[in-house]
């Protein structure tokens, strides 16, 4: 085991030098920057916002997004399919390019609807209406964006060297992008007063994520190398129906995928959380919640660096990640029973260094050698059908935390529209029992979830160094 460990790292170390330059890894790491500020800003406050300040009821909230996932169960899969193929303009354009920029650039403004809703005053059938709706634009959007963008990614970076490489930009880029989208969006709020001041904030985070789009565009653009491949072979698209069947067959994806989708929906939890700690746990000021945030993500970004260098001493990609996830589990744990600010603090910044693993690992290695894995199988260079799939993961995020914060919210009974702990005081709730809500989910039921998809991950995950390499050759002989 050690010798075939040994030729696959001297395989990797003698993979030719990349054709792209610095410039080409930088500029595309940008489009990190525009998807984590905006997704951030929006995973901070969606459900604050609609829960406290539009006053509309956590179940409706959950109701909400329980119709989207089911329309995107079927719409995401479709848009990569659709997309997934060659057009007029492919020779001149690319294949991937005019459709990210068609997604992209509005993307970056739909959180400005979302952020802009009807307070609730006798029904909550227009808020209700309102959240369905721009929504949906707003999902439409990154998935017609992220799905191309993702193919993109493994054609542009095709080597383990390349892909290692691309992670060193992209999980610093990625942790600079969540300080901007988790610090800075609750100093905005600052700008105005009431509801206002989250449309502002929103307007704001859209035009930061469009400066970082408009960096993005030169390394998004496709090569004659990379176009000269969509056109490899005749090309053939993959049926709709047998493609949804290979994808659900396909044990690197699906174990991947549900892996990432526990780590997505306990971070999402975990950062919503945030504010609710100190808003009515500690009953401190939005400056509080920004000095959190900053130390969580402080300890993400320092051990970027170190878990590269874990990766390439013990070249196992898998075993590198498990190790992650495990200890994610376990520095979740200490976050639902602080008893101070400093303590807290301490916890925040240790769960960031177990989280680092999984940001720094998952998107740029893991889930590009799952879609390499694909077109082996299928014999067919259709990542974005894939893509569509993947593309499920954030609506079926924001359902499954949405749907655990609001049956913790109606078990401890905590009602909709009180925006401070002296309203949640004269509302007549049991004020314990909703902190130890807020308590939970901000630690140990995260840590549940992760423990789900940490099992699930190991016992299924079947892609060793030795096949991952071995998928390269076969992609180089399929013309791919």
């Amino acid at each position: 085991m050690s010798d075939l460990k040994e030729i696959s790292s001297k395989k990797i170390d003698n993979e030719s030098e990349s054709r792209h330059s610095k410039i080409t890894f930088l500029s595309f790491g940008m489009y990190q920057l525009t998807w984590t500020i905006v997704g951030s800003a929006n995973g901070l406050f969606l459900f604050f916002y609609y829960h406290t300040i539009a006053g509309l009821d956590p179940l409706l909230i959950f109701t909400a997004t329980a119709i989207l996932t089911f329309w995107y169960a079927f719409n995401d899969p479709i848009i990569g399919f659709l997309t997934d193929r060659n057009f007029k303009w492919t020779r001149k354009w690319g294949r991937r390019f005019p459709f990210i920029l068609l997604g992209g650039i509005p993307w970056c403004f739909s959180i400005v609807l979302i952020y802009s809703a009807p307070e609730v005053t006798v029904s909550p059938w227009p808020t209700f209406f309102w959240f369905l709706g721009v929504n949906a634009i707003y999902e439409a959007l990154i998935t017609l964006t992220d799905v191309n963008v993702g193919s993109l990614r493994v054609d542009k970076f095709r080597t383990e060297k390349e892909r290692r490489k691309y992670s060193s930009y992209f999980a610093p880029l990625d942790m600079l992008a969540l300080v901007i989208g988790m610090v800075v969006p609750p100093l905005l709020l600052g700008l105005a007063a009431g509801a206002a001041s989250y449309t502002v904030m929103a307007l704001l985070v859209g035009l930061i994520g469009l400066v970082f789009f408009l960096l993005f565009i030169p390394g998004a653009r496709e090569d004659k190398v990379i176009i000269d491949r969509y056109y490899s072979g005749e090309y053939e698209s993959m049926n709709f129906r047998k493609g949804i069947i290979k994808i659900l067959k396909e044990k690197s994806f699906v174990s991947f995928w549900i892996h990432y989708a526990t780590f997505m929906v306990a971070t999402t939890i975990l950062t919503a959380m945030v504010v609710y700690l100190t808003t009515f746990v500690l009953q401190t000021s939005s400056d509080m919640m920004t000095v959190l945030l900053a130390i969580f993500l402080t300890g993400t970004l320092i051990s970027v660096p170190i878990w590269l260098k874990v990766l390439k001493k013990v070249n196992n990609n898998k075993k590198v990640y498990l190790i992650g996830s495990s200890l994610l589990c376990i520095t979740l744990i200490p976050l639902s029973f602080f008893q101070g600010l400093i303590d807290l603090a301490i916890f925040m910044f240790i769960v960031g260094l177990a989280m680092g693993c999984i940001w720094t690992l998952g998107i740029p290695v893991m889930l590009s050698s799952v879609m390499d894995q694909f077109v082996v199988n299928t014999g067919k260079n259709q990542k974005g059908f894939l893509m569509g799939a993947w593309g499920l993961l954030s609506v079926f995020t924001a359902f499954l935390d949405e749907l655990i914060m609001s049956l913790i919210f109606s078990i401890t009974g905590f009602e909709a529209g009180l925006e401070t702990y002296s309203e949640l005081v004269a509302s007549g709730a049991n004020v314990e029992l909703v902190i130890w809500g807020i308590r939970l989910l901000v630690g140990v039921i995260p840590m549940i979830v992760v423990v789900v998809g940490t099992i699930i991950f190991w016992k299924i995950y079947p892609l060793t160094q030795e096949k991952i390499l071995e998928n390269k050759m076969k992609l180089k002989e399929l013309g791919f």
